[in-house]
């Protein structure tokens, strides 16, 4: 994938997105890793995808440092863990990639000196625009029963930017970790179907119109509502995943 680059934290998020790039036979010029390194996550319900979920499962509790030695792919490390870092600015700059695939920490957002810079490709799970702010995810899957993951070109807003790719995904296993793992997962599998159709040349960028409101942080009475949701539906059989290009 030629001038294509990761910019990667150590998270779940990474570990999970890395190995479904390799998967693909998807291998970007460099990994850009940022930050101190950090100890992979503690998965609390690990109930895999069943095959009808059509969905690859990351292993994200491995030692993602060991996993980038055995890649045999480029990784560039970068002690800042600012995205405003001058060591990091002045990686970005040598690089000069033509897209940058973002996977930060959370709580991050990406400065103008990068959007402005370069195609920051960030994948956020909830449709957008309807969904646009933090942990949408539970509260698509409230409202709606399943959850899109949608990709972007990253802009100064929040979840504002142009959208490439939408997928719905149906509502995940009974007992599987939302946040490690569906979550990881249904954002991995649109990376990599954006990232096909950008080098095939189909993608066609198109503005989001719609000015809503951002949801918040969800309260974690309403997180634990919605995964009493998924683990009485899911148990019955969710409804199946289609995807639309945007």
């Amino acid at each position: 994938m030629n001038g294509i680059v990761c910019l990667c934290g150590w998270t779940a998020r990474s570990s999970a997105y890395l190995q479904r790039l390799s998967l693909e036979g998807l291998r970007p010029d460099y990994v850009v890793m940022y930050g101190p390194v950090m100890p992979a996550p503690k998965v609390e319900r690990s109930t895999p995808f069943t095959a009808e979920a059509g969905l690859y499962c990351p292993a994200v509790d491995i030692d993602l440092e060991a996993w980038l030695a055995d890649s045999g792919w480029p990784v560039i490390r970068v002690e800042d863990k600012a995205l405003d870092g001058a060591q990091l600015a002045e990686t970005l700059i040598s690089l000069a990639p033509k897209l940058l695939i973002y996977s930060g920490y959370g709580g991050q957002i990406v400065p103008a000196s990068l959007t402005s810079a370069y195609d920051v490709l960030h994948v956020h799970s909830g449709a957008l625009p309807e969904y646009r702010g933090s942990t949408t995810l539970y509260y698509q899957l409230l409202e709606e029963g399943s959850c899109v993951a949608t990709a972007i070109l990253l802009d100064e807003q929040i979840d504002t930017g142009p959208v490439l790719y939408q997928k719905r995904f149906a509502m995940p296993p009974a007992g599987i970790d939302i946040d490690y793992l569906y979550d990881n997962a249904i954002r991995a599998d649109v990376l990599c179907e954006t990232l096909k159709r950008w080098q095939n040349g189909t993608l066609l960028p198109q503005v989001q119109s719609a000015e809503l409101p951002a949801y918040f942080i969800i309260h974690p009475l309403l997180k634990h509502l919605a995964i009493l949701r998924v683990d009485l539906q899911a148990q019955t059989g969710g409804k199946g995943q289609e995807s639309c290009d945007v």
